[in-house]
């Protein structure tokens, strides 16, 4: 029989699955980044938005609804109709899939030259466009299985879907080598669709071993609800979370375009436009996304554990969810932000072999943390059955990113920064408003001491001893890589071992996770 795992088991989970993911995924970058360049990765990064615009129109927002339903339906032990809402979404995935990468397919060269105006992304967007299929069906499997509060299933595949990509990546990029950088480029597309193809292949494979103890639990005397109905009930859910997935892919889109073009009218040449973004959204953002590894894994376990908390009338299960999930994100975020702002050319030259980005991941490190309140916050929303806010919200950080993007770096003086700060505009914006959204339908108390006062604390005498840590073990031993790891290791072993003795981490944290 499947057994239901808490909130901090499940985070923790795709918390593992997540680092070895990023692990993988960085290890991937950096080879990237020293056989294609800046330049290269900058296509790449092009590319990419449009095909997360074109999942989320395939998935149409059912993953996020499936998880909510799901861990509705099991509160009430309707095991019935967890399987039909299955179903349904699978068929909808089929049929969206196919749909949306045949479409991407054959308009690449219209997306390549008229969208992105650059021509050496046709082929990239052809390459990735049978993605679209696995990705739309994939999705549904997960959103199953993480609102049965089962988080193995999908750590399990996108651990064989990274492992994947990244050999089919390395292949074709080797193959290609004496071609030029557009072919070359291609080869990451190939290894994202070849990656979830093998990762769907996982999940339906685990499926089919936990589809008989679900069986067993069907009770035929319960009320079932038609497939129509239940169709209607995604839909209804699904149509805002698109939308606001739609959102955020746009932003990500008009970043590739707006970007270079206002670096370009501020006097750069379209390398160098290119060369810029490719270091700030292939490399930097990379960095400062890497913290939301753990904010990721506690949303995806979190919305089902707010639905079901939500739908028992369990105000106090609720109140533990929400205060669980910030610490987890605050205690988290703020000594990456730490950090990324005092050590930003060690882990640019480490990682990428680009210290002049390090001046860019500097600047980002003084508004991260929003970034990582955000995500949680937005699922604590959609676990309250409200992703309508959720758009509202991220439309409006979207008009003032933009309008700062417009009007700061066309000029020559400021430039790239412009964009830095807009970005940061924007995670600070969305982040105040679903904070203020949720205060507003729940009647909550914040633990200010927990939350506030003992990170805080802990963070300070971090930023005070990591850059004297990192001279010290730089004039022992002239070694960026060593000095590095030493700083971080030695400076977070500070701050948890702070956590601890002021009683930020208690026994029961660890209690949470382990039983």
């Amino acid at each position: 029989m499947f057994k239901k795992q808490t909130l901090l088991q499940g985070a923790f989970v795709l918390m593992i699955a997540g680092l070895i993911n990023r692990t993988l995924g960085f290890g991937l970058r950096l080879v990237l980044v020293r056989i294609i360049g800046d330049q290269g990765i900058g296509l790449f990064q092009m590319v990419f938005p449009v095909f997360i615009t074109f999942s989320i129109l395939a998935t149409f927002g059912f993953s996020v609804a499936i998880s909510k339903f799901v861990s509705e339906r099991i509160s009430q032990n309707n095991y019935h109709e967890i399987l039909k809402i299955l179903k349904i979404a699978v068929i909808f995935a089929v049929i969206t899939g196919s749909f949306f990468a045949i479409i991407l397919y054959f308009n690449a060269p219209f997306v390549a030259n008229k969208v992105l105006n650059n021509a050496k992304t046709e082929l990239l967007l052809k390459a990735i466009a049978p993605a679209l299929f696995f990705v739309a069906i994939a999705s549904m499997f997960r959103g199953f299985f993480q609102g049965l509060r089962m988080m193995i299933p999908t750590a399990t595949s996108q651990i064989v879907e990274q492992i994947t990509r990244i050999i089919v990546t390395l292949v074709v990029i080797k193959a290609l080598l004496d071609y030029q950088l557009k072919y070359q480029v291609t080869g990451a597309a190939l290894g994202i669709s070849a990656g979830e193809g093998l990762g769907l292949l996982t999940l339906l494979l685990i499926f089919f071993k936990v589809k008989t103890d679900i069986i067993k639990q069907i009770q035929p005397t319960i009320d079932i609800k038609t497939n129509w109905n239940l169709f209607k009930e995604l839909i209804k859910f699904g149509f805002p979370i698109t939308i606001g997935k739609v959102v955020a892919s746009l932003i990500y889109s008009l970043e590739a375009i707006l970007i270079p073009a206002q670096l370009q009218a501020a006097g750069y040449s379209v390398t160098e436009a290119t060369s810029l973004y490719g270091q700030l959204s292939g490399m930097v953002l990379q960095i400062v996304h890497l913290p939301t590894v753990i904010t990721v894994a506690v949303t995806s376990s979190l919305i089902p554990a707010v639905s079901e908390a939500i739908s028992a009338n369990n105000h106090k299960r609720f109140q533990d969810h929400y205060q669980q999930a910030l610490r987890l994100t605050i205690y988290t975020g703020l000594p990456a932000a730490v950090i990324f702002f005092l050590l930003p050319e060690k882990i640019c030259s480490l990682l990428f072999g680009y210290p002049q980005a390090g001046s860019i991941l500097q600047l980002f490190a003084l508004g991260a943390i929003f970034l990582y309140l955000l995500q949680i916050l937005k699922g604590i929303l959609q676990g309250l059955g409200d992703p309508n806010i959720v758009v509202i919200n991220s439309i409006v950080g979207l008009i003032f990113e933009v309008v700062l993007i417009y009007f700061l770096v066309s000029q020559p003086d400021i430039g790239l920064k412009g964009a830095i700060l807009a970005i940061t505009v924007r995670f600070i914006v969305i982040a105040m408003l679903h904070f203020v959204a949720i205060y507003r339908k729940v009647d909550l108390t914040l633990n200010l001491k927990q939350l506030i006062i003992k990170p805080f604390l802990a963070a300070g005498l971090l930023a005070a001893s990591l850059t004297s840590i990192y001279q010290y073990f730089w004039q022992l031993s002239q070694n960026n890589l060593l000095s590095t790891f030493l700083a971080v290791s030695i400076g977070m072993t500070g701050y948890l071992a702070i956590l601890i003795t002021t009683g930020g981490i208690t026994s029961r944290d660890i209690d949470r996770i382990l039983n």
